[in-house]
Parts: structure tokens; C-alpha cells; sequence
């Protein structure tokens, strides 16, 4: 069943409903029952897809889901939160506090190197994505657990807010981290996503003081203010205005196909738009020098919880990558190639 997005106003709550149905529900938390142990520890029977574990994947399992950080230099260096590269830290909302960095809490796996990303790029911005402390439970966007911390299917929690609307789903994840990277880099005329209706949402008319107000299935901007510099919380409430008409539909157009798997990357995300649909973002890719790739995936699912780090199961939370054999996780149908995706912007659409 697809829930519904709680938002301000009677009218804008019966209006949004219609926008987040369209594209039907995706995995929610109950409706999907998790993959038994033996699904993330050893190989389907199936010769059409793989799981990827311990005893499936490439690399050696790791004594953790985290693995041991003094191994690393990386891992060892003292973490410090920067709100600038990371500007949802600055705001007074709730959320875990990070105590140390994605690239921190993954090491690779014994004879894997992470690949090189381009220095200032989405990829290189989410290796380094703040990570709530080891023992965090992911959350439902009213504070109820949906994952234990101790859950074979969890590796980590993202430290950054959810939200207290039911908005933030599965598919407005890759629009979130898109987006806050985007603004970290000062980049807000790219900011722009669209509606299940194919309206476009750009921050920019946000600027200008106008908003998103619904008629009937629709939505339309209207002018309700003032143009004015606009702060990170301010951004935020536009984020969620997005996210409430916004889904998996909306996305393909503001995406192109990763025709070669080969070309894989941070930011690249698995979009499922047929029921029940779901967004599974790659977080990090590393490689060995024979060409054997592993991934670490993030993700949410409905109703609207915390980003979090998902794992094939406790020996590592990191996913081998194998293409053209589908991606096996614990709270989705297989990730098919064909469905893999990246983001685009397109300034000249801001206005439109």
C-alpha cells in the first residue's frame, strides 16, 4: 500500500497523495518480508542472479560489517564534521551526530583498492558522506525503529535528518544527496527536479518567493513572496516540497541509462518504477587489479526513514558487482542492470 505524504494543509495532503500514487508504492518495511540468512550467505540456486555475500562475492569476509578501522590510515584519521561540505550538520534538526565518514567506516576488502573519482565530483562528495556512530537503528520519520542496529541487513546509518512528514521515500534519496551536493557546491542554478505531472521544480523559483500549490491532480507555482536569499533550512522545506511531488516516474527523465555497467559509479542508482518501486544509490566502488569490482549501496524505503548503508549480511556490507548478474539485496527485487541510472542537470530548465 503506498502511504501517503503527510504536508501542511488538507488540501495540498489529498492533492499529494495523487503525485506519490502514480508511480505505486515501493518496498515498504512491512510488506516485505527480509531475505533469510541463506539468501546473503550463499549463491542463489538461480542461474539467472546471484547473491552477493560472503560466499558468493569476491572478497574476502570481513571480521565486521565495518571491518577494522586501524588497518586503514584512512579509517585512523580523526573525523570532523564539516557543515560546509555537508550543510544539513548547521541545522537544528534531528539527527544522529556523525562520528566518522563513509570511506572511514567501509574499508575495502583485502585486495581492493577504491577507485579513483574525479576531485570536487558527486562521487568523491558521497565517499565521504558523515556516518551516525556504530550501534545506530535506522528510523521511521515519526522516530519508530524500522532496523535494529544489530540487524544482518544493516551496515550503517547516514547521519542526516529524515524528516518529520512521511516525504523523504525511497525514490527523493538520490534527489536529496543530488541535491545537498549541489548546493554544497555553490551550484543552486542546477538545482532542479521534476513532478509526476512533469512540471519543473527549480530551486530558483523558489528564490523568487514562489511555491508549489496543488489544483486538483496538479501542481502549479504561484507567487507568494518576495524574492529573497535563501539559508540551508529554508532549502530544506523546498527539498520537501519537491520530495512530496516527486516519484520514481519523475525520475527517468531527469536521468540518462548507464548503457556499460563497466562504467560504473558513486551516484549511479538501480531505479525500480514498476511496483513495488525502489532506488537502491551507489555509494562507493572499489576494485581489484584483475578488474573484480565490489559497491556499497544506499537506500530507503517506505514509509519515509533514515538513509542507510544496506549489506548482503554481517561478513560485509559490501555487494560484489558482477554484470550482467542482477544485484540481490534484502528489501528489493533484483537490481537489474538495465536499470541503472545517473543523474543529470539541466540549468536551462529552471525556468521553464
Amino acid at each position: 500500500m503506498t502511504r501517503a505524504p503527510r504536508v501542511a494543509g488538507l488540501v495540498l495532503l489529498l492533492a499529494s497523495c495523487q503525485a506519490k500514487r502514480e508511480a505505486g508504492p515501493s518496498p515498504s518495511q512491512s510488506s516485505l518480508p527480509q531475505a533469510p540468512p541463506s539468501a546473503a550467505a550463499a549463491p542463489s540456486a538461480s542461474a539467472a542472479t546471484t547473491s552477493i555475500s560472503a560466499a558468493s562475492a569476491a572478497p574476502t569476509p570481513l571480521a565486521s560489517a565495518s571491518g577494522s578501522p586501524a588497518a586503514d590510515p584512512v579509517a585512523a584519521a580523526p573525523f570532523v564534521p564539516d557543515p560546509k561540505r555537508y550543510p544539513w550538520l548547521g541545522d537544528e534538526r534531528d539527527f544522529p551526530k556523525p562520528d566518522a565518514s563513509l570511506e572511514q567506516r567501509f574499508p575495502t576488502p583485502p585486495g581492493y583498492t577504491r577507485v579513483k573519482v574525479v576531485a570536487g565530483s558527486f562521487s568523491e562528495w558521497l565517499r565521504t558522506l558523515p556516518m551516525a556512530p556504530e550501534g545506530t537503528p535506522a528510523k521511521s520519520f515519526d522516530g519508530k525503529e524500522t532496523l535494529a542496529a544489530e540487524d544482518d541487513y544493516l551496515a550503517g546509518v547516514i547521519a542526516i535528518d529524515t524528516g518529520t512528514p512521511d516525504l523523504q521515500q525511497s525514490s527523493d534519496v538520490i534527489i536529496r544527496l543530488h541535491a545537498e551536493y549541489l548546493w554544497s557546491k555553490g551550484e543552486k542554478d542546477k538545482i532542479s527536479y521534476l513532478s509526476a505531472t512533469k512540471l519543473n521544480m527549480p530551486f530558483s523559483r523558489w528564490e523568487k518567493g514562489q511555491r508549489l500549490i496543488p489544483q486538483g491532480p496538479n501542481v502549479f507555482w504561484v507567487i507568494k513572496g518576495k524574492p529573497s536569499e535563501v539559508d540551508h533550512p529554508e532549502f530544506r522545506k523546498y527539498l520537501d516540497a519537491v520530495f512530496n511531488w516527486a516519484n520514481s516516474t519523475s525520475l527517468s527523465p531527469r536521468s540518462t541509462p548507464v548503457e556499460d555497467p563497466k562504467d560504473l559509479v558513486a551516484g549511479d542508482f538501480f531505479l525500480q518504477s514498476v511496483e513495488p518501486n525502489h532506488v537502491a544509490v551507489v555509494l562507493d566502488v572499489a576494485e581489484k587489479p584483475s578488474g573484480e569490482r565490489v559497491a556499497l549501496l544506499g537506500q530507503a524505503r517506505n514509509p519515509a526513514e533514515s538513509i542507510h548503508v544496506v549489506r548482503p549480511g554481517k561478513a560485509t556490507p559490501w555487494f560484489s558487482v558482477r554484470p550482467p548478474v542482477p544485484v540481490l539485496t534484502p528489501h528489493s527485487k533484483a537490481l537489474a542492470w538495465g536499470d541503472l541510472r545517473r543523474m543529470t542537470t539541466a540549468p536551462s530548465d529552471a525556468e521553464k
